[in-house]
């Protein structure tokens, strides 16, 4: 089902606000199995009613298709939000943030896709979501997730975040140019207090020129006991040059973790980030570190902190330097 097509007349002219015209295909199509196909334009949507999919369906957009939200101030907005519902997958085309044109000074809710409440049996491939006020994905409490080949370009908050969910696979994807609003990292995983994350996997995506971490994995010290993560895996991803022009007042680093453990990282190239290039602190434990490169980053390669009872060998490290 094409979108510009009768009765759904959709524009995608950069000027109509296309947000009921896209909305009335989507819940046409839902619980079909069936497709909705968006050509190449730029189709305006309202982003604090958001576009919302349906359960049984697969948003197709086009390598030239945006979905571009309509400048506003608020402080939390989604453009393509998939909620309590499954069999969804989403694939291709931009969502567009507004934070060049944002009318607002606060909040870091503006979200690019939000995957949430519930919704399981979700694929996201080839999407880019960058200019965000957030972040460009977020993960909230969700099950058996992929985003593969991905991009987060330049959003405010986060590139990614997973906050709360089961099986989250992300692969061969890049989380870039993220800043603006703490923590500014490529990927976050910080659930908040009564939510756990659980098995994700992280593989073959690139990090680079986050003012924040690259990647980001920790339980707030303020949730310890009300706040989990589980068994991530974070295997043969490149994170470079990250932590530039942040605003955070400590170091950022290639990977950090803090307040968990039980992970695994290995096979990864970290390289010329500002702070460390592994930092484990504050109660890591049971963590796997190995085969890594971790090279020319400006404190410590690998640093454990008030933690203990990691496996780190075999890991290559030059040039790196020290703390002041």
């Amino acid at each position: 089902m094409n979108v510009k097509d009768a009765p759904y007349g959709a524009k995608g002219d950069g000027t109509t606000d296309d947000t009921a015209a896209l909305q009335k295909a989507i819940d046409v199509v839902g619980g079909t199995g069936g497709t909705v196909s968006v050509p190449a334009g730029t189709y305006r949507v309202n982003a604090l009613a958001s576009l919302l999919l349906r359960s049984g369906m697969t948003l197709s957009l086009d390598s030239g298709a945006v979905l571009a939200a309509i400048p506003n101030g608020a402080d939390n907005y989604t453009i393509l939000r998939v909620s309590g519902v499954s069999n969804v997958n989403i694939l291709g085309g931009t969502l567009l943030g507004e934070r060049s044109a944002h009318t607002g000074t606060t909040g870091e809710q503006g979200m690019g896709l939000r995957i949430t409440g519930g919704a399981q049996h979700i694929a996201v491939v080839g999407v880019t979501a960058r200019e965000c006020w957030g972040d460009g994905f977020t993960v909230t409490d969700a099950s058996d997730v992929t985003l593969c080949h991905v991009t987060a370009d330049h959003n405010r908050r986060q590139g990614l975040s997973i906050t709360g969910g089961n099986g989250v696979i992300v692969r061969d994807s890049r989380f870039v140019n993220t800043g603006g609003t703490l923590p500014e990292d490529g990927l976050d995983i910080e659930p908040n207090s009564g939510q756990t994350v659980n098995n994700v996997l992280i593989t073959g995506c690139v990090f680079t020129n986050n003012a924040g971490d690259g990647i980001e994995v920790g339980v707030p010290i303020a949730y310890s006991g009300l706040a989990f993560i589980y068994s991530v895996v974070i295997d043969g991803n490149t994170m470079s040059g990250n932590g530039v022009s942040s605003l955070s007042s400590g170091p950022r680093s290639g990977l950090e973790a803090s307040n968990t453990g039980g992970h695994v990282v290995k096979n990864n190239t970290v390289q010329s980030n500002v702070g460390y290039g592994i930092y484990l602190r504050n109660g890591v434990a049971g963590t796997t570190v190995t085969r890594n490169t971790v090279t020319s980053n400006g404190r410590n390669g690998i640093l454990e902190y008030l933690s203990s009872g990691n496996s780190i060998t075999d890991n290559t490290l030059s040039s790196n330097g020290v703390p002041p």
